[in-house]
């Protein structure tokens, strides 16, 4: 975030009409405790407990204090709008010549007397006044509330010539809504991926990474579009961290399962190791998600170099990107968590999709090509079992049981509790079993076609489908057959 800062400052700074002085560690700003004693802001910043520190190790937080730096006032009491930009986790009041102008919440000296502030606010000044204390502006700032104690609580302080500085700040981060669409597309597809492929734990991670990205992202814009009070600073700099760790979990977890599967356990557990470690020994909350996302990805490019070395399909391409990953982090670790981390990743998220496109492409191919050979096998064993099954059926006559050769029954309908045979001269029999029980006793191709139906194979003509998922089935001779919508797949897997 204080790149930022910086962007805008430099964007002000350029413009003629107002100039600003940012109390960088050239600048020192005068900083003194409120005492209980005091009034109004204090005539001398000379007493023994006051001191002049840069603007960036000013920190209001857990006390009240009086602050003082000099700008540049505008040139002429005519020249339009001036405000202040006060950027940063703390109430404040602004005094010029003793006199209270604006404040941003109520500072106090505790809790219950301080009301917060916004994180980011722009108060209004006369230009006249400025001029006439040429330039000195008197602060008193506090920050009694929050959960985190940041080491640069305070981001910038500027005069401005708008008071929209939401605007401004949305402008810098227009760019990251290219890399959120990526991130949102990559999630629904590896979502989608989730239901359908047979490698669900694979493609979750995928969806997991794509949605923590775009949680991430939307955590660091926030600060552009919503004017939140500085308390939920803390909040949304634990949201960032947390999606930063979790992203980097995830991105070891999804690369040592792919290439070293039998090793995930310990290499997840020295990632976690290493990011608590990382989280207790850095203060800074960028210095900490920084280090989380640079331990994940050399975690994960320590996978992908082991798919290199075996020559895996895929890792080639990992590995390459998690070095520029990791080396952008390493060089630039500001500029990476600012937009790089962001950038990368939607890069990342696109090879990622290709490759798992590809990957999936490759699942299904396979898939067809068992099925196939199933189906070979089972038509196998099939042909085996028909050559042992009895290649006559006895049927009862007048008298006498006939024998009919199982290639002259064209096909069999049920009736009740009897079971009628149309043989292939064009004649019917009554058959005293039942379909089901001839069902088991003839060989693999008869075809149950439908409850009341079971068909020779040899004597099927064609299959017509229709919408609602049933169909007929066209004989050699006699009248068609129906196919049950239940029974269809396996009628047109049989007749491949």
């Amino acid at each position: 975030m204080r790149v930022i800062i910086a962007l805008l400052i430099c964007a002000w700074s350029l413009q003629p009409a107002v100039a600003s002085a940012q109390a960088m560690p050239a600048n020192l700003v005068e900083v003194c405790p409120v005492l209980a004693a005091d009034t109004g802001p204090p005539t001398s910043f000379d007493r023994p407990d006051c001191e002049q520190l840069p603007l960036h190790r000013v920190d209001p937080q857990g006390t009240l204090l009086w602050l003082r730096l000099k700008v540049s006032p505008p040139a002429s009491d005519d020249h339009g709008f001036v405000g202040l930009l006060i950027s940063g986790k703390a109430a404040s009041e602004i005094y010029l010549n003793g006199e209270l102008v604006g404040r941003n919440g109520i500072p106090g000296a505790d809790r219950r007397s301080e009301s917060p502030g916004r994180m980011d606010a722009v108060l209004p000044l006369n230009p006249r006044q400025l001029i006439a204390t040429d330039g000195v502006i008197v602060l008193k700032m506090s920050a009694q509330h929050g959960w985190l104690h940041l080491i640069s609580p305070l981001h910038g302080i500027d005069l401005v010539d708008t008071p929209d500085v939401h605007s401004l700040m949305l402008r810098y981060y227009l760019p990251a809504l290219l890399p959120l669409g990526v991130f949102l597309l990559a999630a629904f597809y590896f979502g989608s991926l989730t239901l359908r492929s047979e490698r669900k734990a694979h493609a979750a991670l995928l969806t997991a990474l794509a949605l923590l990205a775009a949680a991430q992202l939307l955590f660091e814009v926030s600060r552009g579009v919503i004017a939140y009070s500085y308390p939920l600073h803390d909040l949304r700099l634990i949201g960032i961290v947390t999606c930063a760790s979790a992203f980097g979990l995830c991105l070891a977890a999804l690369l040592w399962r792919l290439y070293a599967s039998r090793w995930l356990p310990p290499a997840m557990a020295v990632a976690v190791l290493s990011m608590a470690a990382a989280h207790s020994l850095l203060s800074a909350m960028d210095a900490r998600t920084a280090a989380a996302l640079l331990i994940g990805s050399v975690c994960a490019l320590a996978a992908a170099l082991i798919g290199v070395r075996a020559k895996v399909r895929g890792a080639l391409p990992y590995a390459l990107g998690l070095s520029v990953f990791s080396l952008f982090n390493l060089l630039d670790p500001s500029a990476f968590i600012d937009y790089g981390y962001y950038l990368l990743g939607a890069l990342l998220m696109v090879v990622m999709m290709i490759l798992q496109a590809a990957a999936y492409s490759r699942e299904r191919d396979q898939q067809v090509q068992q099925r196939l050979r199933a189906d070979r096998l089972q038509r196998a064993l099939d042909q085996q079992a028909s050559e042992r099954s009895p290649q006559s059926i006895s049927v009862p006559a007048t008298g006498k049981m006939r024998q009919i050769a199982v290639e002259q029954i064209v096909r069999i309908q049920g009736a009740g509790d009897y079971a009628e045979l149309h043989l292939d001269d064009g004649s019917r029999l009554l058959h005293s079993a039942t379909l089901n029980e001839l069902d088991a006793e003839l060989p693999p191709s008869f075809l149950r076609v439908h409850r009341s139906h079971l068909v020779n194979t040899r004597f099927i003509e064609r299959l017509e489908r229709h919408d609602g998922g049933t169909g007929l089935l066209y004989l050699k001779q006699g009248d068609p057959v129906p196919v049950s919508r239940r029974v269809m797949p396996g009628v047109r897997r049989a007749l491949r």
